[in-house]
């Protein structure tokens, strides 16, 4: 069972090895824009939890920079598969 699990992985692997530079670049900088912006929503929850009297719209502004980084890096995997199945494997 494991070595079927693999051998799926393998496959995936070598897939996306196969993916042209551009939809390499997307999903790469993608990744960086999201773990950039979930850093920044986290420091700023952080901020907020630890400096009492702090501005209420920290909480607010922290948890819509979370949810946003989300959705940049599901546009991100979507749109370079997109781009890598659109524009053929070159």
């Amino acid at each position: 069972m494991q070595s079927n699990n693999f051998k799926n992985i393998e496959k995936i692997a070598e897939k996306f090895n196969k993916m042209n530079r551009l939809s390499r670049l997307i999903i790469r900088y993608g990744t960086l824009a999201f773990m950039l912006m979930f850093f920044l929503g986290t420091l700023t929850m952080l901020v907020y939890k630890t400096i009492p009297s702090f501005n209420d719209y920290t909480y607010y502004l922290g948890t819509q920079i979370i949810k946003m980084s989300f959705s940049v890096f599901a546009e991100a995997i979507i749109g370079g598969l997109l781009i890598d199945f659109f524009a053929g494997n070159s």
